[in-house]
């Protein structure tokens, strides 16, 4: 989108299948520094991002994290807490808005971020 207005199909598609695979971050780079429609780009890109993450299965992805964990011989501590913590955001916490993780690194909440709860 550095000259159109609008995006192109498989400009849309690609943003898709990156948000559908986990991607964390997009970067508009000429369409927001030289683009002759900055605000549209990012618009559309946010538009598209959101549709895609209103497709996405979360309730499949926390399946596989509990057939991860159950299916591991030995699974680690932080294996069993993020699976813990899925388990509630998925099936006892409906109403659910946030976790909050007390963290030193950061790793907790990257590992609860990496399978994508709702």
């Amino acid at each position: 989108m550095v000259t159109a207005c609008k995006p192109e199909r498989h400009e849309l598609a690609e943003i898709s299948t990156a948000t559908l695979e986990g991607v964390d971050a997009f970067i508009l780079t000429k369409e927001t520094s030289c683009g002759n429609s900055p605000i549209e780009a990012a618009t559309y890109l946010a538009k598209a991002i959101a549709e895609a993450e209103s497709i996405f299965d979360y309730e499949q992805m926390h399946a596989n994290v509990k057939d991860e964990v159950k299916n591991k011989t030995r699974p680690k501590a932080i294996d069993l807490l993020v699976s813990t913590g899925l388990s509630v955001a998925f099936d006892e916490g409906k109403n659910l808005d946030m976790f909050v993780c007390l963290t030193e690194t950061g790793k907790t909440a990257r590992y609860i971020a990496k399978f994508r709860p709702k």
